[in-house]
């Protein structure tokens, strides 16, 4: 069983200049929930209440998101505005959140090293902080369903296109029982010799503890060392699996990307759908 996840949200966000000079881009708003809420909600409705996020120390804004403010809840209580203090417990109640911090900018490998003592040699999820995905059943879940069959590191995947999949990485499979594949190869941004399939890993994983030792005998890219290229060793040495989950991935670290999602996200919530889908259609007209 799956009880804990890693969200590694340290990154710079060099994509979304200007806007991160000052804040964290995990903290974008979709609605009224920032970005980074929607995983701890989709590892929550995982059955996942252990959660450590690896953060940078410049992105304070994250831990005070996550740090109960009991004043703020009595202080709205006072003014009459219980539902306000309730949206606070709920976001309170949904997981232990612990932070560890990633001093320099060297890769989501050594980020995910900052992980392997909160791990406590058990299995655990993986989430990038860039990947935002809408689903009807969290991501989380398949992955960690897909886990109890094959008892191994699962990758999250998706088709993509052949124009896109230079800018992911490839996936070699080997066998397949539905949409869970046996791979012995994953090449990060591959040239056309290197394009296994069209599989790409999209930001959902789950690791076993054996991963930290491959992630310290990892080749560096410059100064990073590279969570997928560990990935690749365990892959080719021993084989893991890639499970296709079902959901619609918006790659939040991109400013388009983030559009889209924040459109998707507003149309899949029932207080926003009918009024914002009718001034969608009519923006239309007007352009």
């Amino acid at each position: 069983m799956i009880d804990r996840a890693v969200i590694l949200a340290a990154g710079r966000g060099t994509r979304f200049l200007p806007y991160t000079k000052a804040y964290p881009k995990e903290m974008l708003a979709v609605a009224d929930k920032p970005a980074l809420q929607l995983l701890v909600e989709e590892v929550s409705a995982s059955g996942i209440k252990n959660v450590l996020i690896v953060i940078s120390r410049d992105k304070q804004d994250v831990v005070r998101h996550f740090t109960p403010d009991r004043d703020l809840e009595r202080s709205l209580e006072k003014e009459g505005k219980g539902d306000a203090a309730e949206q606070l417990r709920a976001l309170d109640n949904l997981a232990e959140v612990s932070f560890a911090y990633q001093p320099t900018a060297n890769g989501t490998g050594n980020a995910l090293l900052l992980a392997e003592d909160w791990a406590e040699n058990k299995p655990f999820a993986v989430l990038n902080g860039d990947d935002v995905i809408l689903s009807d059943e969290p991501v989380t879940l398949q992955l960690a369903r897909a886990y109890e069959r094959c008892r191994s590191c699962v990758v999250g995947v998706q088709q993509v296109d052949r124009d896109a999949i230079h800018k992911y990485a490839s996936c070699r499979v080997e066998e397949s029982d539905g949409r869970l594949h046996r791979i012995s190869d994953i090449v990060e941004k591959p040239r056309d010799n290197e394009v296994y399939s069209l599989l790409a890993p999209l930001g959902r994983y789950v690791a076993l503890p054996q991963v930290f030792d491959v992630i310290r005998r990892t080749p560096k890219r410059g100064n990073e060392v590279c969570f997928t290229d560990a990935l690749q060793i365990m892959a080719r040495e021993q084989g893991i699996f890639a499970y296709e989950f079902q959901g619609e991935r918006f790659d939040f670290g991109d400013k388009l990307g983030y559009v889209k999602g924040v459109t998707r996200y507003a149309l899949a919530d029932g207080r926003f759908h009918d009024e914002y889908l009718a001034y969608l259609k009519e923006l239309i007209k007007i352009l």
